[in-house]
């Protein structure tokens, strides 16, 4: 962690000092941009920065509430412009932090690259697939396993022992794979499991691979996947923590290929909709633009 924010300090000093007096600065992770903004105040260098995807969990933890303070106070500044990922993530940003009229900018996440792993629907291999990193509810899809002994899951986690000691026969287990392995195996799978604990952005990158895949998804009904799953028509929402649903709603979808055809295919529209690079560029466009006429009314 000590090097991997070693990094983060030194892209944001080189940022910084490459930047000039009123610049406008996109960061795309949230703590560079903390670090950029720290680094601004010392340096009594005047920037305009956009801090794109906010993103800050429900942990009680140490390190959590010191990144609530720091960011609360970057959120104050005036010339700092946040970014969010859903709709419902401004108020909830605006009650965590206490800051009723800081204006937060919706930007959805854009798909870019994964555009290449668009595919037409295809049913898969009978299999459930759930993975990735942040914010990942693993009790619960290791609890929905047990529960479903007669349907195969692959969960792909970010170390050995993620599921702990042991678990389900009919889990596959695999961690820190190679991105196109990953890939691989969503294409490969007949639904997308994606249980989160948490209400801040997370699985958003698997979530748009598997629309972009045309998969149907069953995740958690949080602030964020509203933003982009309608449950009974695009895909399935589920309560945090509820296992049992879960373990209902992927039942139900494995044995209806018409259902996994219908969710797979209208989640692809909808991600095709909100995510395109293009959509995402016009939108830091229209962004850049108001924050030049905020600096030309205030000369």
């Amino acid at each position: 962690i000590i090097i991997l924010h070693t990094g983060y300090f030194k892209l944001a000093f080189n940022c910084l000092m490459q930047s000039k007096k009123n610049d406008i600065v996109f960061v795309y992770l949230d703590v560079i941009g903390l670090y950029i903004f720290l680094l601004s105040k010392i340096f009594l260098k005047k920037i305009n920065l956009v801090v794109i995807n906010i993103m800050l969990n429900d942990y009680n933890d140490l390190i959590t509430r010191i990144k609530h303070k720091l960011f609360k106070i970057m959120m104050k500044d005036r010339n700092v412009y946040p970014t969010v990922t859903s709709f419902e993530l401004k108020d909830h940003y605006r009650k965590k932090f206490k800051l009723p009229s800081k204006e937060f900018y919706l930007l959805h996440d854009c798909y870019g690259d994964l555009a290449k792993y668009k595919k037409s629907f295809y049913s898969g291999e009978n299999y459930v697939f759930s993975g990735g990193k942040n914010g990942r509810d693993w009790k619960t899809i290791k609890r929905t396993a047990e529960l479903l002994p007669h349907i195969n899951f692959v969960i792909i986690g970010p170390q050995k022992n993620t599921l702990g000691d042991s678990y389900p026969a009919n889990i596959i287990y695999d961690y820190d794979i190679p991105s196109v392995k990953f890939q691989e195996l969503v294409e490969k799978c007949t639904i997308v499991a994606l249980p989160l604990e948490t209400q801040a952005p997370a699985g958003i990158i698997v979530l748009l691979t598997a629309g972009l895949m045309s998969k149907p998804v069953v995740t958690t009904n949080n602030i964020t996947m509203r933003e982009y799953i309608k449950t009974g028509v695009n895909g399935i929402l589920v309560e945090m923590n509820d296992s049992e649903n879960f373990a209902k709603q992927i039942e139900n979808i494995m044995f209806d290929a018409d259902m996994q055809k219908e969710f797979g295919e209208k989640l692809c529209h909808t991600v095709q909709e909100l995510a395109t690079p293009s959509v995402y560029v016009d939108t830091l466009i229209c962004l850049s633009r108001h924050i030049i006429a905020n600096e030309n009314s205030s000369n």
